[in-house]
């Protein structure tokens, strides 16, 4: 018999299900929780005197280095500062050897023997020398010790070994003498001359020496640019000083009648006298020379050949060398890397100053020593500045 209509519209009405009830855990699961946060907990516990000692640790290692440190401060900055020194004085030969390659005629420096004579004449030209020197010598302190040699110069100058000139521009120019009738005026053009120092000494004269024609030709454009005054007797190109072709003992430069003069000459020979020695009794109030007694054959006949053309008792003769220095370390790391400074250079950078002076003093009667310094701790007592004079003879 088939549904009703009330029976159909029953069967259409959807039966509502039950809300299903909130979860709740076993007791054997919730245990099973209880003991895993019960070992992590036990765990953390275990870790935390173990995280503590390595901080305890930790603390004392620093502690410990700072009570080294603190104790042995002098030995390891002085040590620090040594290495840097060494590695900057290594630094040029390192920079030689990767730039300079070998050629056919490349020398080694294990070739040259220890007696090797230097020519005066710098082997890689005196452009590349004198480019050379820029940083390093500003860095050591040298540029300074050249400022200070050249402001303590006064009257006639006689500078040996004048090389590119790198101290034309320290020396402090008489604007009486040196300032052209054109500025005479002008207050610039004076303080220019006294490189912005107003204090005495001022030079009168200058002549400077030198063996090698191309280092005389960039200490010529030197003069031109620091002495304006002596521009019209220097042209801007002037000619090449060749060495085959200009003989020794030829004035290249000669302008004011004689007051600004370059030279080529051999400082082995005798040195020429001021311009106006034709007067008897007419010597040079001050003799420099930088870094030239490592550079000659003899030294001591350099030092004697100064000695004869400077003004007795109250003229000076000024050096600034480079020699042995104060620690067997360093003289023996000077010793060790000597050939191939001289390779490069043509000088020996390690002779002993203090022995040359003495004996220049047995060779030269009343050669006597005015001061003897080690400026710049950088150096290590490898940089000297020698005064010396000549006592009048009674």
């Amino acid at each position: 018999m088939p549904p009703s209509k009330k029976d159909k519209s029953a069967a259409r009405i959807p039966q509502q299900r039950a809300a299903p009830l909130p979860y709740r855990p076993s007791p054997s699961a919730s245990s099973e929780n209880t003991k895993q946060t019960g070992q992590q907990q036990e765990v953390q516990e275990q870790q935390q005197p173990t995280q503590q000692q390595g901080k305890q640790k930790k603390k004392e290692e620093a502690e410990s280095l700072d009570s080294l440190f603190s104790k042995r401060k002098l030995p390891l900055v002085g040590a620090a500062l040594a290495a840097g020194v060494l590695g900057f004085m290594i630094m040029p030969l390192l920079v030689t050897y990767l730039k300079g390659g070998c050629s056919e005629n490349h020398q080694h420096a294990s070739e040259v023997p220890p007696d090797a004579v230097p020519t005066g004449l710098p082997p890689i030209g005196a452009a590349a020398f004198d480019a050379s020197l820029d940083v390093p010598e500003r860095i050591m302190g040298i540029k300074n010790e050249r400022k200070k040699l050249a402001k303590e110069s006064k009257g006639a100058v006689l500078e040996v070994a004048v090389g590119t000139g790198r101290n034309v521009g320290y020396y402090l120019w008489d604007p009486a003498s040196f300032t052209p009738d054109y500025v005479k005026s002008s207050r610039t053009a004076t303080e220019d001359l006294l490189n912005g120092n107003r204090e005495r000494p001022t030079i009168t004269s200058y002549t400077g020496v030198d063996l090698s024609g191309e280092a005389l030709g960039i200490a010529r454009t030197q003069l031109r640019v620091t002495v304006p005054a002596v521009a019209s007797a220097i042209p801007k190109k002037a000619a090449a000083i060749d060495d085959d072709r200009v003989a020794v003992g030829t004035e290249v430069v000669n302008a004011l009648d004689g007051k600004v003069r370059l030279i080529r000459g051999d400082a082995m020979q005798p040195l020429p006298l001021p311009a106006n020695a034709k007067e008897s009794g007419v010597y040079y109030d001050t003799v420099v020379q930088t870094f030239g007694l490592c550079s000659v054959a003899d030294p001591v006949k350099l030092i004697a050949n100064m000695a004869a053309v400077v003004k007795p008792d109250t003229g000076r003769i000024v050096l600034l060398e480079h020699g042995r220095g104060w620690w067997s370390v360093v003289n023996s790391l000077l010793d060790k890397y000597a050939g191939s400074r001289f390779v490069r250079y043509g000088c020996w950078w390690n002779r002993d100053m203090e022995a040359i002076v003495s004996k220049a003093q047995e060779a030269v009667p009343g050669l006597e020593v005015v001061s003897v310094k080690q400026p710049g701790w950088l150096q290590f007592g490898t940089l000297w500045k020698i005064e010396l004079k000549v006592a009048e003879k009674k």
